[in-house]
């Protein structure tokens, strides 16, 4: 073969191997476009999707073009990726969408996903179902949006605003994570407040801090008696004979029990209103104060609060000298009580966003309580504003015999409800709130209003235009009743029974300015219930800017009068009680300068009803000895100096001399000082 021929044939084998080799490279034949994800998806509408698409065999590497069919928009989209975005308008139900690649070199060549696009996830505002105590319930929580399935749970979680937020369903309750059902037979009354928060399959969260279950109670008892001032006699001296103590207040019943130091005593049920008791010589042998407290039998019942009798020589003067000072950051309330059941008195006070507990150590010293200080949460409904403390009240809210705690909140809408355990340390009722209903929180005491056996709160806010009086039923819950007559910016309250009638009634004090000259004192008259009726002549409008209210039988007559502070003309005034719900017009008493707390207690150990009061620019103490008529005299020490801002103060034997000494929060210094008395 010659070499042109070998060539020829070279040439031919060639080109038929290129035919053959091109024949196999058609792009149409093997192209395909796949996404990632590539599964159906089910998104919330606040999330995106990115889609990455694959196409095989593209030797053109024009990659693909989007489109979407069904709400939303695409958006970053390149060859080979978009970013799904949904609606921003709200969706009221599920919307379906698909988005699909498609390959630029073949329009037949397409991969598409499906998307179910659901709702945001919210929680709506609803209103729950009551509960009966005993009775099975079931509710479950309304919920819309949100990609299933769910997990629900009660949030007790951090805030930015303060520490926590508290809150829990009732007692006996539960909250099924799975399904968001409360269900369960209640096993105590009153009013739970709670934050749900709920997550949904893509992680997102709702919250709804709004939600309460009130559980009605239908069970009622004896009431818990309630002790007014003053004791008759209020002191002995020491080595005393047996004697006859006379006991006036309310809710008193035929198998009452008087306990003097925590010793029962024989006792003579007069009345619902009047009792007496014989207190034997052993008893009064040695100098000290002895707590008196009545006891009413179950069901219901309970202790009342506490008045100091005084086993002590009578003083013609009264002079104190000052302990070591408690340092605490910007103290407001303060109460005091056997917290630790060692028969000596302690302190509690309330100050910033949490409260102290000091035990006494019966020589005029005091020691942190273990867990002191506690910090305070806040409520699910009102967590916008710092949970600052204000005024503190002492109780027994759930009927267990140790003494317990409520905690006004000054700007939350809300009291927190602290159970006692007996040894100086407290833990939060389940319900943890009481709801006050308005703000600042400037007053708070407790007492049976609605006479059942559990103890309730009176509550006074100052700029509301609502005070409201909330019941307990022993639980540490509760629910909202009747609302005081406050007649103005409300600041100060007292209670007890001014018409003389076996229900306790309550004053307020209310401060005014030269806009709105609202200065008086306002008398609600309980009608048993729970609810108020304004007293004939309510509110009485006298001095320029009442601060502080306190009652007291100051002239011996068997019906309750008011001391009441005035913060601008720094007088003290005196209103003696017609028994009817009325008083008589006031005569006034020189104090310090911008008098904001009194308190009443026999102080020189006569008999007869002293006042004392914090100066809060004088930085002093006032104390007025009364002289039996309803005058009252200053004494020759008077007035006596405490720290930068007395702000409220209270009275206790700290150290079982006999002698009423003095705690007193300074706001301004970060103090309390303990003045003792000589």
């Amino acid at each position: 073969m010659s070499s042109v021929w070998r060539s020829w044939v070279v040439l031919l084998l060639a080109f038929a191997m290129a035919v053959v080799t091109g024949g196999c490279s058609n792009p149409s034949a093997s192209m395909s476009v796949s996404l990632s994800p590539s599964a159906p998806q089910e998104i919330d509408q606040d999330q995106t999707i990115a889609f990455t698409a694959t196409v095989i065999n593209d030797s053109s590497s024009k990659g693909v073009s989007w489109n979407l069919s069904g709400p939303g928009s695409l958006s970053k989209s390149t060859a080979a990726s978009v970013i799904y975005n949904p609606p921003t308008t709200n969706l009221t139900d599920a919307q379906q969408v698909t988005v699909t690649a498609t390959a630029v070199a073949d329009q037949t060549k397409k991969a598409s996903v499906r998307i179910t696009v659901n709702p945001f996830l919210e929680v709506p505002f609803q209103t729950l179902a009551n509960g009966s105590v005993g009775a099975a319930y079931n509710q479950t929580i309304a919920l819309t949006g949100g990609t299933p399935p769910y997990q629900w749970s009660v949030y007790n979680g951090p805030i930015p605003t303060g520490w926590k937020v508290g809150g829990s369903v009732p007692d006996g309750l539960r909250l099924d994570p799975n399904s968001g059902a409360i269900t369960g037979t209640p096993t105590g009354a009153g009013t739970w407040y709670f934050e749900i928060m709920v997550t949904d399959a893509t992680g997102a969260t709702a919250t709804n801090g709004f939600l309460k279950i009130k559980v009605n109670s239908s069970s009622s008892g004896n009431p818990v008696p309630f002790l007014s001032q003053p004791l008759s006699p209020t002191a002995v001296p020491p080595g005393n004979s047996g004697f006859v103590l006379h006991m006036s207040g309310t809710g008193f019943v035929s198998g009452s029990t008087v306990n003097f130091n925590h010793i029962p005593v024989a006792t003579t049920f007069v009345n619902s209103e009047r009792l007496t008791a014989l207190v034997p010589a052993a008893s009064v042998s040695t100098a000290g104060t002895a707590a008196v407290t009545v006891v009413n039998p179950g069901p219901g019942g309970g202790q009342s609060n506490v008045v100091d009798f005084q086993v002590a020589a009578p003083e013609t003067t009264v002079s104190f000298a000052a302990a070591n000072s408690l340092q605490v950051d910007s103290p407001l309330g303060i109460t005091i009580g056997d917290f630790n059941e060692d028969g000596k008195p302690d302190l509690a006070v309330a100050a910033n966003f949490q409260f102290y507990v000091w035990l006494g150590n019966g020589d005029g010293t005091f020691l942190p309580a273990a867990g002191s200080p506690m910090r305070v949460p806040s409520p699910p409904y009102d967590d916008f504003a710092s949970p600052y403390t204000g005024p503190i009240a002492t109780g027994d809210f759930n009927r267990s015999g140790h003494m317990g705690l409520a905690v006004g909140l000054f700007q939350n809408q809300a009291a927190v409800v602290l159970l006692g355990n007996g040894n100086g340390t407290f833990e939060f009722s389940s319900a943890t709130f009481a709801y006050t209903l308005g703000d600042p929180l400037s007053a708070l005491q407790s007492a049976d209003f609605n006479g059942d056996g559990g103890l309730d709160l009176a509550i006074v806010n100052e700029f509301a235009g609502q005070s409201p009086v909330v019941l307990g039923y022993g639980s540490g819950a509760f629910s909202a009743a009747g609302d005081l007559d406050t007649g103005g910016f409300g600041i100060g309250l007292a209670i007890g029974d001014v018409n003389d009638d076996g229900k306790l009634d309550t004053i307020v004090a209310s401060a005014g300015t030269n806009t709105y000259p609202d200065s008086g004192v306002a008398v609600s008259l309980g009608n048993g219930d729970g609810t108020f009726t304004p007293a004939t002549g309510s509110p009485m409008r006298f001095g320029s800017s009442l601060s502080a209210v306190v009652t007291g039988d100051f002239n011996g007559d068997g019906k309750l009068d008011l001391a009441v502070t005035d913060s601008v003309s720094n007088d003290v005034m005196i209103l003696l009680g017609n028994g009817d719900g009325t008083f008589g017009l006031p005569t006034s008493i020189p104090a310090g300068n911008q008098p904001m707390a009194i308190i009443a207690g026999d102080f020189n150990n006569d008999d007869k009803l002293d006042l004392a009061i914090a100066n809060y620019v004088d930085n002093t103490i006032t104390l007025l000895l009364g002289n039996g008529d309803g005058t009252f005299t200053p004494a020759s020490g008077s007035p006596y100096p405490v720290g930068q801002g007395p702000y409220q103060i209270a009275a206790g034997d700290f150290n079982g001399d006999g002698k009423l000494d003095l705690a007193v929060t300074n706001l301004a210094g970060g103090t309390v000082s303990i003045l003792l008395q000589q």
